[in-house]
C-alpha cells in the first residue's frame, strides 16, 4: 500500500469522507480502499441496489450501493496488483436470480412509494407489524408508473437472453408477462401480510384497499350508472377470486415455488403476432430451466420422491391465470360498450382513441397509455418519468382502482 500525506481539507473521491492521507496511490480513504482490495482479491461480485448502476457512493447515504462503490474505485483509477484469489463463479439459476431481483425489486418500489405517501400525507396507515397504508386516489397513479418503471428493470434482469431479440418482440413478450406478473405477486403478498385473501388487498408494496369498504356518496353522485358498474365490478373481482383462489390455495406454495410461477407464467404466451423462432426458444429454455431447479428444489431440499402432484398444480395454476386473463378481457370489452365514459377519467367522450375508450387527457399522461397503445419501450418508461398534473384537475373515483389494477392483463389489447 502507498501511503502519502495529503491536506487535512482533502475528501474520499469515493465516498467523500475528510482524509489526511491517500491510499492505493490515491486520495481514498482507508475503508474504500480495504473495501476496493478485499473485492479485488475474493472476486466478489455485488448486485446495484437501484438496477441503474448509478446509486450514490456517500457515506453516510442510506442507499450506498457496493456494486457502485467497486466501479467508481475502478473508474478512478484504483489499482490493486497484489496476489488475486481465483474465484470460480457459479452461474445464478433462474429461480435464483428470480429471489434475488424479486427481492430488490420490492425494495426499489418500497423506497419510492414511501416518499410519495409521506409527501402527500393522507394516507390512512392500517393496524398491522409491517408499515402498510389504505390506497388513495391521488397517488396511486404514481405507484403505478413506478410498478411499471421497475417493471422492466425486473424483467431484463431476470430474464437477460431477450436482449438478444429485436425491440419490438422484447416490448410485446414484456407486456404479455407484466400482468400476469403482477396477479401473482398480488395474491401472494396479500396473503403472507394478512394471511389471506379475505378483507385486504395489496395494491402495491406499500398500499392496499379494503373489499368490503362500501363505495363513497361522491363516486355514486358522479356518474350515471356508477351504481351499476361498481356493482358489475364487484361481480367481477368475485368470480376472478372463484377461478383463482381455489387453485391458489391448493398449490400452498413454498417461497421457491412462487418464484417458479413467476418465472412461469411467462411460457403460456397470449401475443396476437407470431413470436419469431429465437424467441420461442428462450421462452422454452427459461421454461426447461425451472423445471431443473423446481425437480432439485422437491427432490434435494423437500425430500419427495414423486413431485408430481405440485408440480401439476403449479402448471394447473399456471393455466387459471390466463383464465383471469381472458377474463378480464370480456370484463373490459363490456365496460367499454356500457359507459361512454373515459375508462379512467369518467368524463363524457364522443370518439375512442385508438380502439380504446379514454379521453385525450388520459391517452397522453397517464402511465398505462403506452403500455396500452404500443409505444416503445423507452416511450414507456420516459412517460412514466413525466411529471403531470393530470389528477389534480380530473376526478379520479375509488373505484377504477380495481379497473387499473387489473388493467395490466390487456397492455397488448387490440
Amino acid at each position: 500500500m502507498t501511503v502519502g500525506e495529503a491536506s487535512c481539507s482533502q475528501k474520499c473521491l469515493v465516498c467523500a469522507v475528510p482524509i489526511t492521507s491517500m491510499h492505493l496511490g490515491m486520495d481514498a480513504c482507508r475503508a474504500c480502499s480495504s473495501f476496493f482490495k478485499r473485492t479485488r482479491i475474493t472476486g466478489r461480485q455485488y448486485p446495484c441496489r437501484s438496477g441503474n448502476r448509478n446509486c450514490s457512493t456517500l457515506k453516510d447515504d442510506k442507499m450506498a450501493c457496493r456494486r457502485c462503490r467497486f466501479e467508481k474505485c475502478v473508474v478512478l483509477g484504483m489499482i490493486y496488483d497484489g496476489p488475486i484469489r481465483v474465484r470460480r463463479k457459479t452461474p445464478l439459476s433462474i429461480l435464483q436470480r428470480m429471489k434475488i431481483e424479486s427481492k430488490a425489486f420490492i425494495e426499489r418500489r418500497r423506497g419510492q412509494e414511501l416518499k410519495i405517501i409521506k409527501q402527500h400525507g393522507g394516507h390512512k396507515r392500517y393496524l398491522h407489524p409491517k408499515e402498510m397504508y389504505d390506497v388513495h386516489q391521488e397517488t396511486c397513479m404514481e405507484i403505478y408508473r413506478i410498478f411499471i418503471a421497475e417493471s422492466y428493470t425486473f424483467f431484463k434482469n431476470v430474464f437477460p437472453a431477450f436482449s438478444e431479440l429485436n425491440e419490438k418482440e422484447q416490448e410485446l413478450i414484456f407486456k404479455d408477462y407484466i400482468g400476469k406478473m403482477s396477479m401473482v405477486e398480488g395474491y401472494y403478498r396479500t396473503l403472507h401480510i394478512w394471511g389471506g385473501i379475505n378483507k385486504y388487498m395489496m395494491c402495491s408494496v406499500m398500499t392496499c384497499y379494503d373489499v368490503e369498504r362500501a363505495p363513497l356518496q361522491d363516486d355514486l353522485k358522479d356518474k350515471e350508472n356508477m351504481s351499476f358498474l361498481l356493482d358489475y365490478t364487484k361481480t367481477y373481482a368475485e368470480d376472478q377470486n372463484e377461478i383463482f383462489l381455489p387453485m391458489f390455495n391448493k398449490c400452498s406454495l413454498t417461497e421457491r415455488e412462487y418464484y417458479a410461477l413467476m418465472a412461469l407464467v411467462l411460457s403460456e404466451t397470449d401475443i396476437p403476432v407470431d413470436l419469431s423462432e429465437d424467441a420461442q426458444m428462450i421462452i422454452d429454455q427459461y421454461r426447461y430451466e425451472v423445471f431443473e431447479d423446481l425437480q432439485h428444489h422437491y427432490l434435494q431440499e423437500m425430500g419427495l420422491r414423486d413431485f408430481s402432484a405440485r408440480l401439476g398444480n403449479i402448471m394447473s395454476l399456471n393455466h387459471t391465470i390466463q383464465e383471469c386473463k381472458s377474463l378480464f378481457k370480456v370484463f373490459f370489452r363490456f365496460y367499454s360498450t356500457i359507459f361512454d365514459h373515459c375508462l379512467v377519467c369518467t368524463v363524457t367522450i364522443s370518439v375512442t382513441r385508438f380502439g380504446m375508450d379514454v379521453c385525450r387527457y388520459t391517452l397522453l399522461d397517464i402511465c398505462l397509455s403506452p403500455c396500452l397503445f404500443g409505444h416503445t419501450v423507452a416511450n414507456i418508461i420516459t412517460a412514466i418519468k413525466r411529471e403531470t398534473s393530470f389528477l389534480s384537475k380530473n376526478k379520479f373515483h375509488f373505484a377504477n382502482i380495481v379497473i387499473l389494477q387489473s388493467m395490466f392483463f390487456i397492455l397488448q389489447a387490440n
